[in-house]
């Protein structure tokens, strides 16, 4: 047992022996920041530090932001590592990621709504392509040259693809991985080739105002219908942060708001469009740690 946890327990003993109600969270500070895993979408970037700033604004408590993909959020979550990530969509893309980790794991509530799924141009002909079946003829396969961009590696949508494969029987094609930019890059780079793509691809995202694009239908369901991204921390962590619980417990964007945050952040800064936002809608947060949306 460290120092830190040593002082800890004689401070709330203290607290407990003088039978005081502990009204704020500054005795966490020793414990050193609150620490925030966040993965490099642009949906998570604009919740995340918008999420660091209130608090440490609100609490006077230090963030610490850590990024990495998402498997490795929640490995570190379990172990104690990061405290919580508010960017968890449920019930079908990161299940697998909970499910594991479930009895370690604490969620705190739902942030806003979002879909995910396969996309391509609306330049594509619905009449060609229009569902994930239709991968199937040999004629689509060979435009697309076997490929489904993706992001991350073994993320949730990886995952989903892989089961695609699976349940529609596709053959032939693979899942060139890199990152968000970097599939969004390599479908803009085709885009103006006249070259077809199909991306993983979710919503809200600047991607659906940047181009003209359309979700393949999913017969099948593979991808599930609509998603909820929540967030969710370390079991212990309600009863150590409260206020910062009831905050993401009632945390909520609307979603004409994050989409606006999201192209603007294309145009400067994630930090500065955050920055401005919190300081127009202070109030609204500060009713967030009172438990009101």
């Amino acid at each position: 047992m460290n120092v830190v946890q040593n002082m800890k327990r004689k401070v709330l003993g203290l607290v407990a022996v003088l039978g005081l109600t502990i009204a704020s969270q500054g005795i966490h500070a020793a414990q050193g920041p609150v620490r925030i895993g966040w993965v490099n979408w642009s949906d998570a970037e604009i919740t995340a530090k918008l999420a660091q700033i209130a608090i440490e604004d609100q609490l006077k408590l230090p963030v610490k932001m850590v990024q990495a993909d998402i498997g490795i959020q929640f490995q570190a979550m379990a172990n104690g590592s990061i405290d919580l990530i508010p960017m968890v969509w449920l019930p079908t893309t990161h299940a697998v990621f909970v499910d594991k980790h479930k009895d370690k794991l604490t969620d705190l509530g739902v942030l806003y709504e979002g879909k995910l799924g396969m996309a391509v141009p609306d330049s594509i002909p619905k009449s060609e392509l229009s569902s994930v079946e239709d991968l199937k003829k040999p004629e689509v396969r060979a435009k697309l040259d076997g490929k489904i961009l993706s992001s991350e590696v073994g993320n949730g949508q990886y995952k989903l693809t892989e089961k695609a494969f699976d349940v529609y029987q596709l053959k032939g094609y693979k899942i060139v991985a890199s990152s968000e930019v970097g599939m969004l890059t390599e479908m803009d780079r085709n885009l103006k080739r006249g070259k077809w793509s199909v991306i993983n691809a979710w919503s809200p995202h600047w991607m659906f105002s940047k181009w003209k694009l359309r979700y393949l239908d999913d017969p099948k369901g593979v991808f599930g219908t609509a998603e909820q991204i929540h967030a969710i921390a370390r079991k212990d962590f309600p009863a150590e942060y409260p206020k910062i619980a009831t905050f993401f417990a009632h945390y909520h964007l609307p979603d004409g708001d994050l989409q606006q945050l999201m192209l603007q952040a294309r145009e400067s800064s994630a930090d500065k469009v955050v920055a401005d936002y919190y300081a127009a809608h202070k109030q609204m947060f500060a009713d967030m740690f009172n438990g009101k949306n």
